[in-house]
């Protein structure tokens, strides 16, 4: 019997046979054939019996092995075929939702507005943040969301907070979102910037926030990182953010209302919309447009402008611009008795204008406004929130535009 140890054995065997599979043991057809050799006869008479049921349990282990092996690789085959799949619903949902929400949407053939879609088109792809300028009905919407759904999170959602119309008092939860048990009766829910995670967030009337929210705001943009109202714990951010304003920015931080860090942070490029006035000759384009679309919705035949109608369009200052002429043509469309939207057809301001000048002063724009308000108002019976509905805007900020005109 030889007196080698039996742990300097095995190191041997290992040695001999380097493709062992099973631990310190190997695969037993190995070892059969070492001892078989008669190199280690003790081999087979102290390790008979147990080598026999090592043997069977390897070869029950190998066997189950390769059993989860052919299970691994089935797996993986399903999971490439899905990923595969899911590449493909992707792409097509990009391109379906680009064919939705394409450039060519925004109606326009002046100059002004073809050089605006073309900068627009150009940062889309990009990671850019971005501010919209215009004023109230010239199309920030549209354009922030032509934006996105060309972008490359264009399959991620787009979640739009028009700030002027959040009470303050609940503005940070809707924002950052809320921790169960924070009040009485309070469930936890997520906020609006992370329901845009991965794709936009669009913060329309940015001036209109307030102060405390948005040095928050700032935090989440430096960091990509949110806390929800009564929690510590750090969420990660991933999103663009497109922001729309009808003030001047730079004089709201002259005056303190407006963080100065903030508007550089969103600041990547700035986009301003021209109001309607500034391009008159778009006015015949988009009332037909809408014209057509309105039409259709009403189940009426194909509808024409009568010229004296169309004289009035053109020659008025359109303080609620691109949603007030929306707005006009629907309700011309309604009234209308045959197929043709004649003066009659129009509202009390177009029908009580004379033609007024291309470039009207700031005087006659606050006229012109104050006009659409209070049609706006008479149409609703004196309700505020049904006449805000009527303009477009929410009820804080027709309370707010009041106030300005001088009108409350």
């Amino acid at each position: 019997m030889h007196d080698t140890p039996l742990n300097q054995l095995l190191d041997r065997l290992i040695a001999v046979a380097e493709d062992l599979s099973m631990g310190r043991y190997g695969k037993y057809n190995d070892i059969f054939e070492l001892t078989k050799s008669g190199q280690y006869p003790p081999l087979i008479a102290r390790f008979a019996e147990s080598f026999g049921m090592m043997a069977v349990k390897v070869e029950a282990r190998e066997y189950r092995l390769e059993q989860i092996i052919e299970e691994l690789r089935a797996t993986e085959l399903q999971l490439r075929t899905a990923r595969e799949q899911l590449a493909r619903e992707n792409s097509s949902l990009k391109k379906n939702l680009r064919r939705s929400f394409p450039f060519s949407s925004i109606l326009g053939t002046s100059p002004q507005i073809r050089e605006l879609i073309g900068k627009a088109e150009r940062i889309a792809d990009s990671r850019l943040s971005v501010i919209i300028t215009g004023e109230t009905g010239t199309g920030k919407e549209l354009f922030a969301k032509a934006i996105h759904f060309n972008s490359p999170r264009s399959a991620k959602p787009f979640v739009a907070v028009n700030c002027s119309a959040i009470p303050e008092t609940i503005f940070e939860s809707e924002m950052f979102g809320i921790e169960k048990g924070v009040a009485t009766g309070v469930e936890a829910r997520i906020g609006k910037i992370q329901q845009a995670q991965g794709g936009t967030l669009f913060l329309d009337e940015v001036g209109e926030m307030p102060l405390q929210l948005q040095a928050k705001l700032l935090r989440v943009l430096e960091e990509r990182t949110l806390e929800r109202v009564g929690s510590r714990t750090a969420i990660p951010v991933d999103l663009r953010i497109i922001a729309a304003t009808n003030r001047d920015l730079t004089k709201e931080i002259a005056k303190g209302s407006f963080r100065e860090d903030l508007y550089y942070r969103l600041n990547g490029v700035t986009l301003r919309i021209p109001p309607l006035r500034e391009r008159k000759g778009d006015i015949d384009l988009i009332a037909r447009q809408f014209l057509e679309k309105w039409g259709r919705s009403c189940g009426r035949p194909p509808m024409r402008i009568a010229k004296e109608a169309l004289e009035r369009l053109r020659g008025y200052t359109w303080p609620g611009n691109v949603r007030e002429l929306d707005n006009e043509i629907e309700r011309a469309v309604a009234l209308a008795y045959g197929d043709t939207i004649t003066m009659t057809d129009l509202s009390d301001p177009l029908q009580q204008q004379t033609t007024l000048p291309a470039a009207g002063g700031k005087s006659l724009l606050k006229d012109s406004e104050k006009q659409l308000i209070e049609q706006a108002l008479k149409e609703a019976k004196g309700n505020k929130t049904q006449a805000a509905e009527r303009l477009g805007m929410s009820r804080e900020g027709l309370r707010k535009k009041l106030k300005r005109l001088g009108m409350e």
